[in-house]
């Protein structure tokens, strides 16, 4: 039990095992992004590997605001949740800094591999014509949060 009068409704740290089955076994959530004191948020899928956090974006889409606000060597912060009720839930928080990937560097094969590991992302994207315009991103984990809630911890 929590000393925490209120941790019923406000949550406990998450434990790093925990907190990676959430990142590994979730594969979407919602990056928040900034310019110039503008915030913006988008969900993404994305791939953790344990060490950093992989996401593609299409750059030929109608709404091209996502590729005007990311930028190399920007802050991001991702934030991943699974609520199943209002008693038990968990939430986390990846903040860090984001980097493009050069498509024929080293790090491409290990995007595309963590994307299909744990992402919604199919192997089978990387073989159709839309690869071409895919950016792909690191995000660098620089400080990982988790709280959870738990309805059973306070029976």
């Amino acid at each position: 039990m929590s000393s925490n009068p209120y941790a019923q409704f406000s949550g406990v740290p998450m434990d790093q095992r925990d907190i990676d089955a959430l990142l590994k076994g979730r594969g979407h959530g919602v990056v928040s992004l900034c310019r110039d004191g503008e915030p913006y948020s988008l969900p993404i899928s994305f791939g953790y590997d344990g060490d950093a956090v992989y996401f593609g974006f299409l750059e030929d889409t109608p709404n091209p605001t996502k590729m005007e606000f990311i930028r190399d060597g920007a802050t991001a912060r991702l934030l991943v949740t699974d609520i199943r009720d209002r008693f038990e839930w968990q939430s986390v928080a990846v903040t860090g800094t984001v980097r493009a990937l050069d498509r024929d560097g080293d790090e491409w094969d290990d995007f595309v591999e963590t994307l299909d590991d744990n992402a919604w992302f199919m192997a089978a994207f990387e073989q159709s014509d839309a690869i071409d315009s895919l950016s792909g991103w690191k995000l660098q984990v620089e400080e990982l949060r988790g709280i959870e809630q738990k309805e059973e911890a306070y029976e």
